[in-house]
């Protein structure tokens, strides 16, 4: 029962946003009491903490399987922004915006997965693409880290980036590309070019 409001709460949520869905719409659209509901999450906060806790272990899972089964630096970085931000395209922007503003301690979760696990995957990444004369070996790499954090983040608000009509998925592939042809050697963007 605990997935069953779990799942019903994310798809409420990452389509209309936190604030606009109670618990009592939740309750009515996963077919249950509200009372249900509070069997199993203390209050609306301790369900968001619960979904923000999945998102951040689904990302890094993928992150994970596509470093894993990466070819090379550039291959891990093409197969991340096609899997693993899969997960964060699905999310209207309204969530990230309420959940900023509303629920500071899932909030935090997501900041601190970015400065704790995200930056210092890239820099990872960075460092093993350079070895393999993939990447600029002139690159700073906490400099390069946090633009390429900064890149995707916008990308879940496309529209604070271009008039253009862009879903979040073309976004992060153009930005992907963008931020390849800035770090990759000659070498590297043979690679692209594939």
């Amino acid at each position: 029962m605990g997935e069953l409001i779990l799942s019903k709460a994310k798809e409420l949520f990452f389509s209309y946003g936190l604030k606009s869905v109670s618990m009592d719409d939740l309750a009515k659209q996963a077919g249950i009491s509200k009372k249900t509901i509070y069997q199993f999450y203390a209050d609306k906060n301790e369900l968001v903490n619960t979904i923000v806790d999945d998102l951040i272990e689904c990302h890094s899972h993928l992150s994970v399987e596509c470093r894993v089964n990466a070819k090379d630096a550039v291959d891990e970085v093409l197969q991340q922004s096609n899997k693993s931000f899969d997960t964060w395209a699905a999310v209207n922007q309204t969530f990230f915006f309420e959940l900023e503003k509303s629920f500071p301690e899932a909030w935090q979760k997501l900041e601190q997965h970015k400065q704790k696990v995200f930056r210092p995957a890239i820099i990872k990444n960075l460092e093993k693409g350079i070895s393999e004369k993939l990447y600029r070996d002139d690159l700073d790499l906490p400099f390069i880290a946090d633009i390429r954090i900064h890149q995707l983040t916008s990308a879940l608000q496309p529209n604070s980036l271009t008039d253009r009509r862009m879903n979040v998925s073309q976004m992060i592939s153009e930005l992907t590309i963008f931020y390849l042809h800035g770090i990759t050697t000659e070498k590297g963007k043979k690679l692209l070019y594939k």
